[in-house]
Parts: structure tokens; C-alpha cells; sequence
């Protein structure tokens, strides 16, 4: 058997040829969560002085949000590149506008259970290029390392600068780093799950974990594994610098190095909490970090508030949109 495929008989797809998938189930999931984030973050509000925090969002500079969005959105585009790039080296022949597009519109149900919003990823390839989910998956799961592994990096740059963070900082980057490591262990991996695949009723579910498994260990090559990297520690690095532009736009006192390493380990803390977001670890990790510096929480929440709208909600709205376009043009096609 060939190393790159999944057992024969747990890669089975159902039997109409596409994944299950409940649209409804997941728009209430994202209510809910939407819901949730506006309790949390409204909770957040009136703790502090309201007033204060309605007249410095009111007060922010208009050219900087406007450079901010299109730091984002530049940051997004690169993600969805690099998803290009594990396609074709997973042997998907797939053009790079869709690539990015469906990249996109993942960002849809990122507050549902278990990010089932990536699943939406495989449910359009599978749809338009018959790419098995079980392959999509594989490259979902190295994306959100490379993510872990570029933040990583990023705050690793200002780790000196925040004494007494350390031991934290290690603890999540062990974790981080042991997930890569994983991946290379196929020796152990395969058995087990070769052995398990030959009880029935963990066939496809053993079959399914090792094709994932056996992409993602592919995309793991020094090669691939150096450019996808580089195209994530650059793409994350432009929401770690929007951040200080916004603190600079609410006239708080913090450099470079310092607002990175706040919005990176911060959004490290809230990716290990898994919380779908990372909602509530990743704004608690700001407002403290940020306190660190002598930001008082008043200062700080206003400058949090607005780049967890550029980062996390304004990805969400796009998404949704996105992903509404992608099930107009398929049902469309599928009519005409």
C-alpha cells in the first residue's frame, strides 16, 4: 500500500459522494456564539467607564483603521495562499481565486463546536474538485500548527521584554511544539491505527485519522514546512502590527516589539484555550498583558475591542458572505 494513502477500507465517503452537513445546526452555532461575544464583550464595557470607551472608539483615526483593514485583509490573503500551495502539493489541481475563496469562507463558523466551519472548506472541494475530505482535513490541521508555529515565533521576538512570562511561554510552546512532532511519528501512528481498522466498528473512523494524518505528515517536509512558515509568521505579523497601530491610535504607550508580543502570546492563549475564537482566553490575555505596561483597563479595553473586531468579527462577516456566494454559484450551477 502506498504510505501517502488511507486504509482502503475506512476512506470510504458515504454513499451520495458528500459530506453531511447541517446548515442550520451551524448558523445556530453561530448565533450562539455571536450572542456570546456580544455578552462578553458588552459585560467588558460596563465594567469599565462606558463613556470613556464610546468617545475613544468615537476619537479613533479614520486612515488608521483604513490601514489596519487592509493589513488584515493582506494577512488573509497570504493564509489563503499558503492553503493554495498545500492543494497543489497535495496533488489538487485547483485555480488560486477559488483556493482563496474557499480559505475565506472557513471563516464563516469559526465559532462553531470543534471549528466545523473548516469542514466547510472539504464540502466545496469535494463539491467542485471531488477532493476527499479526509485530505482537506489533513491540510486544515497543518495550517492551524503552521498558525501556532508563526505566532510562536513572533512572540518568541519579545519574549525579554516581559519578565516573569516565561515559564507560561514555554508551557505553550511545548505543547505547540510536540503537536508538529507528532506528525513524524507514523511508525507508531500507522500500527495502532492499522490494527484498529481491522475492528468494525472502528474501521472508518481508524482509516479516516490516518489519511489526515498521512497529508499532513506530506506537508510536513522541510520545503513545505519552510515556506509554509514563512507565509504564516508574514501573515500573522500584520495583525500583530495592526494592534500597535491601534494602541497608537488610542495614544497608548507601547513600541513594536511590545504590542507584538501582547496580541501574539495572547492569541496563542486564547488558540491552546480552544475556545472557538479563542474568545474570552485571547482579550483576557491583552487587557493583562497590556496592564503589564502600565495600561490601565479602561485605556487598554478600547484598543482590544478594536482589533478583535478587525481580526476575528470582521473575518466571521466576511466569511459568511463568502460562503453564501459559494452555495449561490454551486446551487446555480447545479439548477442550470
Amino acid at each position: 500500500m502506498n504510505p501517502a494513502q488511507p486504509l482502503e477500507a475506512g476512506d470510504q465517503e458515504p454513499k451520495d459522494g458528500a459530506p453531511a452537513f447541517n446548515y442550520y445546526k451551524s448558523l445556530r452555532s453561530v448565533l450562539l456564539f455571536t450572542l456570546v461575544g456580544i455578552v462578553l464583550y458588552g459585560a467588558a464595557t460596563l465594567a469599565s467607564d462606558y463613556r470613556s470607551v464610546w468617545a475613544a472608539m468615537k476619537g479613533f483615526p479614520l486612515s488608521t483603521l483604513a490601514v489596519v483593514i487592509a493589513l488584515v485583509l493582506s494577512g488573509w490573503i497570504l493564509r489563503g495562499w499558503r492553503f493554495y500551495y498545500y492543494l497543489l502539493e497535495s496533488g489538487e489541481d485547483v485555480k488560486l481565486g477559488y483556493s482563496i475563496a474557499v480559505f475565506l469562507s472557513g471563516f464563516a463558523l469559526t465559532g462553531t463546536p470543534g471549528k466545523i466551519g473548516e469542514a466547510v472548506k472539504g464540502i466545496f472541494l469535494k463539491r467542485d474538485h471531488n477532493t476527499p475530505m479526509t485530505k482537506v482535513m489533513g491540510i486544515v490541521m497543518v495550517e492551524r500548527l503552521m498558525d501556532l508555529w508563526a505566532i510562536l515565533i513572533l512572540a518568541s521576538a519579545s519574549l525579554l521584554l516581559f519578565p516573569g512570562w516565561e515559564k507560561l511561554f514555554i508551557l505553550c510552546a511545548a505543547v505547540v511544539v510536540f503537536g508538529g512532532a507528532a506528525l513524524s511519528l507514523e511508525k507508531i501512528y500507522r500500527p495502532v491505527l492499522m490494527w484498529t481498522g481491522k475492528l468494525s466498528y472502528l474501521r472508518w473512523i481508524s482509516g479516516k485519522a490516518l489519511s489526515i494524518l498521512l497529508t499532513g505528515k506530506d506537508l510536513m517536509k522541510a520545503r513545505i514546512f519552510i515556506v509554509g512558515l514563512v507565509l504564516s509568521t508574514i501573515a500573522w505579523s500584520t495583525e500583530s502590527f495592526s494592534l500597535y497601530l491601534i494602541m497608537k491610535g488610542f495614544n497608548l504607550s507601547a513600541d513594536v516589539l511590545q504590542a507584538n508580543f501582547v496580541y501574539s502570546f495572547s492569541t496563542l492563549i486564547g488558540a491552546l484555550s480552544m475556545t472557538p475564537g479563542g474568545i474570552g482566553g485571547a482579550e483576557a490575555g491583552m487587557v493583562g498583558l497590556m496592564g503589564f505596561l502600565g495600561i490601565d483597563y479602561t485605556s487598554s479595553l478600547p484598543a482590544v475591542l478594536l482589533i478583535r473586531i478587525c481580526t476575528l468579527w470582521m473575518a466571521i462577516l466576511l466569511g459568511i458572505i463568502v460562503m453564501l456566494v459559494m452555495l449561490y454559484l454551486g446551487g446555480h450551477k447545479t439548477r442550470s
